[in-house]
């Protein structure tokens, strides 16, 4: 099921006993809609780096988790506005959960959250931000219930410091995900004369990071700047997984892999037509 709210556009997937099935438009949109709604009511709050907002459970729902995302992965250089669109597809995901589901998936934009409660093998594809094709790295996750996707790269849907092609994160929950997806994503850095850079509202006027230098283009980079940037990534990834903020993260920039993942009990990565 396809659902446009606003700037939301969700792709919705319900099975009971194996079959799909139609869990009902109208509520979702309204749910949407109100959630849309307090978002808007909260951007002054949102917009700020995450660390200023000291006192959130007089917010609605959707801000404090929002805001506590951000916070788990890292509060000072991230505003609660890096979280939404994971935070929107967990909360609608959990909206509709009942007990006759065995699966739910939401998928907002790429930011996905998923019910899955026998814990059956699910595959997903990793698509490339700027081409909207597939790549050759699939993801194969099995046996975890409840847990969150996302993805974040350079041309994506937001702005970003770094120069990673894609970073796709899974996590315990979807703002979690989206928030660490941003974070590492900007982290996939170096400093080089074959990067451009702009103050963040010269290129969206409306950003919530203004007078941060965001990417707008890339050259190509030398072996040794893609090993760099791609270090300076993984390695914040391995210290978010090593504190349990992420299950795994996987890298890609010009062709290059790189991913936490090594024989892990739920999540596999298997590459398609490759070594």
């Amino acid at each position: 099921m396809f659902i446009e709210v606003g700037p939301a556009s969700l792709v919705v997937t319900v099975e009971r006993g194996g079959k799909a099935y139609d869990i009902g438009r109208k509520r979702i949109e309204d749910y949407l809609g109100a959630i849309l709604g307090d978002i808007r009511d909260c951007l002054p709050v949102l917009r700020q780096k995450a660390q200023r907002v000291l006192k959130a459970e007089h917010m609605p729902e959707v801000a404090v988790k929002m805001i506590n995302a951000v916070k788990r992965v890292d509060e000072k250089t991230l505003t609660p506005m890096a979280a939404v669109a994971g935070t929107v597809s967990e909360m609608v995901r959990d909206f509709i959960r009942d007990e006759e589901s065995d699966f739910i998936a939401v998928n907002n934009g790429g930011d996905i959250a998923v019910h899955n409660r026998k814990g059956r093998e699910i595959t997903i594809g990793i698509g490339d931000i700027r081409t909207g094709r597939a790549t050759p790295y699939v993801l194969k996750i099995n046996g975890l219930d409840d847990f969150g996707i996302a993805t974040s790269g350079f041309g994506g849907r937001s702005l970003t410091l770094g120069l990673a092609d894609l970073v796709t994160v899974i996590a315990e929950s979807g703002a979690v995900a989206d928030a660490a997806a941003t974070f590492l994503c900007n982290r996939t850095n170096v400093v080089t004369d074959r990067v451009q850079r702009k103050r963040a509202s010269e290129v969206d006027p409306s950003t919530d990071i203004p007078d941060e230098l965001v990417t707008v283009s890339i050259a190509d980079l030398s072996h040794e700047e893609r090993g760099q940037a791609l270090d300076k990534g993984l390695t914040e990834a391995y210290r978010l997984k090593k504190d349990h903020v992420i299950y795994d993260a996987v890298f890609l920039l010009n062709k290059r892999m790189v991913t936490t993942i090594a024989g892990d009990e739920y999540i596999r990565l298997e590459v398609h037509n490759g070594g």
